[in-house]
């Protein structure tokens, strides 16, 4: 009898699993012809151009990731210095490069400011 239900349940989970991949690669093939011609223009030149506008666009975008990032490893800092009075593991080094990679990626706009102006160049607003 326990080899039965074993049996059983192990057909069920199966077939339930096959049914669950074939579902997921339908509605994925489905959600692709959807979405895929939206972003598409007629010719593959325009695909070329909607291509390099995203990547011109990317460098803002990237900029305001590293200052949330640089905000999101300040607060990890503080956390690490907080936490370091209950755990002795938790070494200077840490928190002091948590502390330190987040002021970088926080003036990294500023660094790109700089050094533009230190080569003569016209600075150019990154932000």
């Amino acid at each position: 009898m326990r080899n039965v239900s074993l049996f059983v349940s192990v057909r069920l989970w199966l077939a339930l699993s096959s049914v669950r991949v074939r579902l997921a690669s339908v509605l994925a093939a489905g959600l692709g012809t959807v979405t895929l011609p939206a972003h598409a223009d007629d010719t593959l030149f325009g695909m070329l151009d909607f291509l390099a506008d995203g990547a011109d666009n990317s460098g803002k975008s990237l900029l305001k990731l590293a200052k949330f990032g640089g905000i999101g490893l300040v607060i990890v800092g503080v956390i690490l210095w907080v936490a370091k009075k209950k755990n002795p593991q938790i070494s200077w080094g840490w928190v002091l490069t948590a502390f330190g990679a987040g002021f970088i990626l926080i003036a990294i706009d500023q660094f790109i400011k700089k050094g533009q102006s230190s080569i003569q160049l016209n600075p150019v607003d990154v932000g």
